[in-house]
């Protein structure tokens, strides 16, 4: 998992994916971050020479997640939406237009056994549309509100206002449900933020209880240990998350994909619209 703000990219590393894929009371038992595994020693020389113990499995692992094209799919799609979110010229909606057609194409080949089969025939066409938005564009034919086309569609989950944009980067309110009660913060709606980060203030503010922490590693190549923990309730444009587990640092709160990942995007000049 990683974390992008606007002075560095976090990458998560060890613990937290693990963490996060525990329950709270089960991280709230384990307290400490995850520490790495000491390296075996040499083997002594035997007489009998001994086979290498090739890593196939994790090769394999790492190929067969590549390989699916829906993963790949969405994750062309989040690309895409990142580029159109600051293109300003034709070269930049040529890029975009690339990636949602390499979207569209990889979705296309999903198999009917995949278990996202249905997700993909819906995505296929969101992508359609995407592709022909961002066709007009670089014609340089005016786009009207996307996400306001969507308003009366089949499935549209949330309707998240846009009250400024950041270096291209769209801005959005998101209110908070903790121990201290609710409260409302801004926070950068960046496709390329995989989870959820939020500042120690807004930490503080929530009531937010630490469970564990994790590693990550930043822009320049160091490695940070941050603070997560959970909070109650998370709502963005009407779609609700609860116990929604965050990392704490940072000067600028991001929502990550953790919390809108599953849905469609369509981002317009004011409104982000999230659907099925």
């Amino acid at each position: 998992m990683h974390w992008r703000s606007s002075t560095a990219t976090i990458l998560a590393v060890g613990s937290f994916a693990l963490l996060a894929g525990c329950s709270q009371k089960d991280i709230a038992k384990q307290g400490q971050p995850i520490q790495p595994v000491a390296a075996a020693p040499a083997p002594t020389p035997a007489a009998t020479p001994v086979a290498a113990v090739k890593p196939a499995t994790t090769v394999n692992a790492s190929a067969a997640s590549k390989q699916d094209p829906f993963r790949e799919g969405v994750n062309r799609a989040a690309s895409a939406v990142s580029i159109g979110q600051s293109a300003q010229s034709p070269e930049d909606w040529k890029l975009a237009a690339s990636r949602w057609q390499q979207a569209l194409t990889l979705m296309q080949k999903v198999p009917s056994t995949h278990p996202n089969y249905s997700k993909a025939q819906t995505k296929v066409k969101e992508y359609q549309q995407n592709l022909a938005a961002a066709q007009q564009r670089v014609k340089g034919v005016p786009q009207a509100d996307v996400a306001s086309t969507k308003k009366n569609s089949d499935g549209l989950v949330a309707q998240i206002p846009i009250v400024e944009r950041r270096g291209g980067t769209p801005v959005v309110p998101v209110n908070f449900q903790g121990q201290n009660g609710k409260k409302q913060f801004t926070m950068l709606f960046d496709t390329g933020a995989t989870g959820t980060l939020i500042t120690q203030e807004m930490a503080s503010a929530l009531g937010v209880v630490i469970v564990g922490s994790t590693t990550v590693t930043i822009a320049d190549g160091s490695q940070v240990s941050l603070p997560i923990g959970y909070v109650d309730v998370l709502e963005v444009g009407g779609l609700r998350k609860e116990g929604v587990l965050v990392a704490i640092g940072g000067d600028v709160g991001l929502l990550g994909q953790d919390v809108y990942g599953d849905y469609g995007i369509s981002l317009g000049g004011n409104i982000i619209n999230l659907y099925e």
